[in-house]
């Protein structure tokens, strides 16, 4: 039978037994999950709560840094319900057998309680993965702070010339009858704090533009190709 978090919390000796049922009453009191009320209220240091956590279960434990929320995901579940139960939407996809698996991170990945809500609430299998509660708390705020980003796409030209963007977070472009353009394609994007370095929030555009076909790897090495030679030309 898997252990809970107390249990865990326990047998790698962040927690006493007495300290684990003070935090088992404070659940109800604080309205918080077990994982906060020992984090914030015990003061169990969270990177060693979530080792420990990752030994007992082998759930995958993923960078903070790589915990992009794709906007399709965070559709599938509503911000309140993810603060309050420390969980984080990250992606959604298809299983072999034609399934929908919406990958999450998780405070406390043995919360069985917060797992089968996510799955009603999602209505889609649920891939588990681990985040620090403290990460899991500042990324759940970050993605929900969205806006859409409409990106139009003209005919085949240079990268970079065949987009329109704005900030605009209620703007659906579209196509005129007396434009030759092809009808746009719309995509949300995931806002980033304007401290994000700016390499990780031009990773995270360029794989929304490559998995919503709006540009293709070999368009995207001729444009890089291109600007090295103009700033080649631009040098001389």
């Amino acid at each position: 039978m898997p252990k809970t978090l107390a249990e865990i919390a326990i047998e790698a000796g962040l927690v006493s037994k007495a300290d684990a049922a003070r935090a088992a009453r404070l659940i109800d009191t604080k309205g918080q999950p077990l994982i906060s009320i020992l984090v914030r209220e015990i003061g169990v240091d969270e990177v060693a709560l979530v080792a420990a956590i990752r030994r007992q279960t082998r759930v995958p434990l993923i960078d903070p840094v790589d915990a992009l929320p794709d906007v399709e995901a965070i559709r599938l579940l509503p911000r309140d319900a993810c603060k309050r139960l420390r969980v984080l939407p990250l992606a959604v996809a298809a299983d072999d057998a034609g399934r929908r698996v919406l990958r999450v991170a998780m405070a406390d990945p043995t919360d069985e309680a917060a797992i089968a809500e996510v799955e009603h609430l999602a209505g889609c299998e649920i891939e588990i993965t681990a985040l620090p509660l403290s990460a899991i708390e500042e990324l759940v705020d970050k993605g929900y702070k969205g806006f859409t980003t409409a990106v139009v796409r003209a005919p085949r030209r240079r990268f970079g010339d065949s987009m329109r963007i704005t900030t605009n977070p209620h703007l659906r472009v579209a196509a005129t009858e007396d434009t030759a353009d092809p009808a746009p394609l719309t995509v949300p994007f995931h806002v980033v704090t304007e401290d994000t370095d700016v390499e990780l929030r031009f990773r995270a555009l360029y794989r929304i533009l490559l998995a919503k076909g709006v540009i293709s790897e070999d368009e995207f090495e001729e444009a890089v190709r291109d600007l090295v030679k103009q700033a080649g030309a631009a040098d001389e």
